[in-house]
């Protein structure tokens, strides 16, 4: 795993754009046949079964160990031992539910919500990486020093273009507040985790994600 983040990350937003590509697809396939209801469900489902739910996961660690009241190190032992704790139980719950209800709502946004809500929240990640510390307890390690200034300019170009053309000053906005979200959660994560992991990159990608679908259901 060591550097592929490095690597791929000025990809990452076009990965997530592919993804809501397939997302709108199905939304137009299924939209005539389906209560929004229930489609909102779908695609929240078909978006968990292509990025292998890795990202949810990553919520719910990162979620049960901030709610440990013990030291790093211990939560770090949690977590090695699989526990599931209420925390990061609630915290999914949360999100998918915010995923479900944001869709359900979108109305005329849901083309340009689908597209770019995976865009952002890869962006999110991207942006996490740069600049954070690791923290090398968590088990899988990866060199967060490929992940240069270049490629995070890189990765905010394809980012903001992608946005430009789908939803302009909309979208615009929307990755001010996902923006502003990645920096706070970076300074909270330093804080309180002493650095960054593979599960706190999926978290923030989640909820970035989430609330992207928020703003284009309300803006």
């Amino acid at each position: 795993m060591a550097g592929e983040i490095g690597r791929s990350s000025p990809f990452f937003p076009l990965v997530g754009f592919f993804l809501g590509l397939i997302l709108v697809f199905l939304s137009r396939l299924l939209e005539s046949y389906l209560a929004t209801e229930i489609l909102s469900v779908v695609l929240v489902t078909s978006l968990l079964w292509m990025t292998r739910a890795l990202h949810l996961a990553g919520l719910q660690r990162t979620f049960d160990r901030l709610g440990e009241e013990e030291k790093v190190a211990d939560a770090f032992e949690a977590v090695a031992k699989s526990h599931v704790g209420i925390l990061g139980l609630l915290a999914t719950l949360g999100v998918l539910a915010f995923k479900f209800r944001a869709i359900e709502v979108m109305g005329e946004a849901s083309t340009q919500g689908l597209l770019l809500a995976p865009v952002l929240g890869r962006w999110s990640m991207v942006s996490l990486v740069f600049g954070s510390d690791w923290n090398h307890e968590e088990r899988d390690a990866i060199s967060l020093e490929r992940v240069s200034g270049w490629h995070l300019f890189f990765a905010t170009l394809l980012a903001l273009a992608l946005v430009v053309v789908v939803s302009d000053r909309l979208g615009l906005w929307i990755a001010l507040w996902i923006s502003l979200f990645t920096l706070l959660s970076r300074a909270y994560l330093h804080r309180r985790l002493a650095g960054i992991g593979l599960s706190s990159l999926g978290a923030v990608g989640e909820i970035s994600e989430a609330l992207a679908l928020v703003l284009f259901a309300t803006l």
